[in-house]
């Protein structure tokens, strides 16, 4: 029973990420689906009725092993801002579409994953009593090379919160060390039932707290086109006013952004946001407005700037956040300034 609440759950997640209309990355979607598919695998081993039926579900299972270690591993690059080239991304997928090759093997002439598994029925559903071939080995290291990966990213992040909340790190390291740890405790005790469901269908349900987060504070998420974005500074806060990121163009007018913390609150002074734009971004909060605004022009040594500050909304158009987009209007109102002369 557990197998089949398992599944669902992490189906109706699955579901969610399908209809929730903003872009959240597609190894999460990867994620979830082989977590999903893995689940049911794990549902059909425990329901089988004869050993051909049970080696079918458990090929169906290890989707989830074979899987969801590097996409868990991609995934925590993607929230630390570690771009790996298509290349790479590739030939380390590439060798885990082998590996599960070999777990394809089983059940068949070929010794490569399996040996030998026994079909035995316990109080706790089917389970299959194993003898492993040489890519189990390799399976093996694949899972645990992930994970410490993993590890290894999220510890050397962990102090950089101007890229990387803390509290989304911390997530990732419990995760990472959740899942490898109750695959460890599976086989030193060598107990009867699988663990991984739960581990993973946990793993998930948390993971995807901080990915939705990055997806509603996403700047690639505002109705903008990609040139705009490159010529127009956008800055991101939560509904409690914490800096939730902003792009590049941001961090050239405002300098000081390279130095706050993600999801905490704005630095209480210094810095061109705190002269120009926190009281008006104040207001706009206490005022409690629903349509954006424009503010009055503001002018820094050469530059003269214009901003907007507008809420945030998720795709259910509910309030999470407000935005404030910067634009320099230095080269307009010049010219218009010639053209009246």
């Amino acid at each position: 029973m557990i197998y089949l609440i398992c599944f669902l759950v992490v189906l109706v997640m699955l579901l969610y990420l399908i209809g929730y209309g903003r872009s959240i990355g597609i190894w999460t979607v990867v994620l979830t689906s082989s977590i999903a598919i893995g689940n049911g695998g794990y549902y059909a081993l425990a329901t089988s009725s004869n050993l051909q039926e049970a080696l079918l579900a458990n090929k169906i299972a290890y989707v989830i092993g074979v899987f969801a270690p590097i996409t868990i591993f991609f995934s925590i690059c993607n929230l630390c801002r570690i771009t790996l080239s298509k290349r790479v991304s590739t030939i380390l997928f590439s060798i885990q579409i082998l590996i599960y090759l070999s777990v394809c093997t089983m059940g068949t002439k070929y010794t490569f994953f399996y040996k030998d598994a026994i079909f035995h029925e316990g109080s706790t559903g089917v389970y299959l009593e194993k003898t492993y071939g040489p890519m189990h080995t390799v399976y093996l290291l694949a899972l645990l090379g992930y994970t410490a990966a993993g590890l290894v990213v999220s510890l050397f992040f962990i102090n950089k919160r101007t890229i990387v909340s803390r509290i989304n790190i911390d997530m990732f390291i419990f995760v990472d060390i959740l899942s490898v740890g109750v695959y460890l405790i599976e086989r030193l005790l060598h107990l009867n039932i699988e663990l991984m469901p739960v581990s993973f269908t946990l793993s998930i349900g948390l993971m995807l707290i901080p990915l939705t987060k990055l997806s509603i504070y996403s700047v690639n998420n505002i109705n903008i086109f990609a040139d705009e974005l490159q010529k127009t500074a956008y800055i991101l806060f939560s509904k409690k006013l914490k800096y939730m990121g902003s792009n590049e163009k941001a961090e050239e007018y405002f300098p000081e952004l390279k130095n706050w913390e993600l999801e905490e609150k704005i630095p209480g002074s210094g810095g061109r946001f705190n002269t120009f734009l926190r009281q008006p971004l104040n207001e706009f909060v206490r005022e409690g407005n629903q349509e954006k605004i424009n503010g009055k022009p503001y002018r820094y040594k050469d530059q003269i700037c214009t901003y907007e500050i507008g809420i945030l909304r998720k795709a259910s158009k509910k309030n999470c956040g407000y935005y404030i987009k910067i634009s320099d209007v230095t080269d307009v109102i010049n010219e218009n300034a010639i053209a009246e002369q």
